[in-house]
């Protein structure tokens, strides 16, 4: 056989007809703008949790506890159990650790994330009108802020 001869085509039993893919010679495919896309969605899911001033809840349709002036006489419910509650008209007592971010945002979570500075863990709720400096064993590092064991007292909106 020379290099200029075709392979001979293989013996098929009689009946037998060959499907051949359909081919176009410049078919577009959408392959890149998947991928394009994907890296868009994750590029704006991501960053948050790495983020220890980040928020869940910014006063934006999320639920806030908007302090309250009076006593606090229990020792308070879950964050989990203030988001469940939802807003009401109900003055509260919620406990937690309480985080101040970079940007200011002050949030009470369930939990502390193991790190240095520590981060807000589980459940979060943003606080609005707490006087900061009424909280007792409130840490700093850098720029961000923590005091574990707060039990504050106002509303859930």
């Amino acid at each position: 056989m020379t290099v200029s001869e075709p392979m001979p085509e293989p013996a098929r039993p009689a009946g037998h007809t060959v499907h051949e893919p359909e081919t176009s010679p410049m078919r577009p495919t959408r392959a890149p703008l998947a991928v394009a896309l994907l890296s868009i969605l994750l590029a704006a899911c991501g960053g948050a949790a790495d983020d220890p001033s980040a928020s869940v809840g910014d006063g934006l349709g999320e639920p806030v506890l908007v302090i309250a002036d009076g006593a606090i006489s229990e020792p308070g419910m879950s964050v989990a159990e203030a988001l469940d509650h939802r807003a009401t008209d109900d003055i509260v007592t919620v406990s937690g650790a309480l985080f101040v971010g970079a940007d200011g945002t002050v949030r009470l979570c369930d939990a502390i994330a193991e790190s240095f500075p520590p981060q807000c863990g589980g459940e979060r709720i943003v606080v609005q009108g707490l006087d900061l400096d009424a909280v007792a064993g409130l840490q700093t590092e850098g720029d961000v802020g923590w005091a574990e064991g707060v039990t504050l007292f106002g509303s859930v909106e």
